[in-house]
């Protein structure tokens, strides 16, 4: 039952990732992007992080750990240079699948550094 909770919840947060990434790669391809050196500097920081997120993404497929970290700090920064949590319904998921990936993670992995069976080998797992 508990693995069952435990896939439950990964591939939850991998099928979101999943849609988002195809749904800003279809915003871009529709929209265009614009050529960062025409842009206001606020503008340029918000590009560089939707890029960020979009590469933990890609990086939490394989390393569930760092692309979770990845995810809640690249949203972290883009919340603060937006000035805002909440922009819309959107942005906040990247967060929420970070969240779920490192749940995901500490549950595999968590109870091992408990029991005192941990090694580094689990981090880029």
């Amino acid at each position: 039952m508990h693995t069952l909770i435990i896939s439950i919840i990964r591939w939850l947060a991998r099928f979101l990732g999943v849609f988002l990434f195809l749904f800003f790669a279809w915003f871009s391809i529709e929209f265009g992007v614009d050529n960062p050196s025409h842009m206001n500097p606020q503008l340029v920081k918000l590009f560089y992080t939707h890029m960020l997120m979009m590469i933990a993404l890609i990086v939490v497929w394989r390393f569930e750990l760092l692309g979770g970290l990845f995810l809640v700090v690249a949203y972290s920064y883009f919340s603060f240079v937006n000035h805002t949590f909440w922009t819309n319904p959107i942005y906040p998921i990247f967060f929420f699948i970070g969240l779920l990936h490192l749940l995901s993670w500490s549950f595999r992995y968590g109870w091992k550094f408990f029991k005192g069976e941990f090694s580094g080998k689990y981090l880029f797992r």
